[in-house]
């Protein structure tokens, strides 16, 4: 087993990865996702997809070794420090999952929205809110203006969205806008 094998065995075990059904697959896909835009890089490439961020290197990666990645004792090895505080992180998300949301929608949300935010430019999307959320609603109509904002303030609560937008020409901080 290599270094890459271990710290994504790692990885894996501190976000409950699963791939035993459709919903476990998806939120892993999320959750590594989310964690790579925080900086801790793990090597996979993401695109755009159906249910939002996917990642064929993962699903490939995941089906030829999860189930020993997930049985092995890593005990004696060490992530980053920085990297443990991102898994947290990304974890941490789960307790801000409102009722109207499955665990799986949640991070699909979540996941979709900073993608998108993320690739603004190629999305052909301007610094307001507002359009990103339109945006986000075209592709995935089970989602409303109001889950968009829930889930946006949470990830710039977390750290995930640091940049400033711009609401009705003026440029606030994030922590203005709600």
């Amino acid at each position: 087993m290599n270094n890459i094998d271990i710290a994504n065995g790692i990885v894996f075990q501190k976000l409950a990865i699963s791939k035993d059904s459709f919903d476990d697959r998806l939120i892993c896909q999320k959750k590594i996702y989310l964690l790579q835009s925080l900086g801790t890089n793990l090597g996979y490439a993401y695109n755009w997809y159906v249910r939002g961020p996917y990642s064929p290197a993962l699903t490939t990666y995941l089906y030829a070794n999860l189930d020993v990645l997930a049985s092995n004792d890593f005990s004696d090895c060490k992530l980053a420090e920085m990297a443990e505080k991102n898994i947290a992180c990304v974890n941490r998300l789960e307790k801000e999952k409102r009722s109207d949301f499955t665990t799986a929608s949640w991070y699909e949300l979540l996941a979709s929205l900073l993608y998108i935010h993320n690739n603004r430019e190629s999305w052909k999307i301007d610094e307001e809110e507002h359009p990103l959320f339109l945006t986000l609603i075209k592709y995935k109509p089970q989602y409303n203006e109001e889950q968009c904002q829930y889930a946006y303030k949470t990830l710039s609560d977390e750290g995930f969205i640091k940049t400033e937008l711009r609401h009705g020409g003026e440029q606030i901080k994030n922590s203005e806008i709600y």
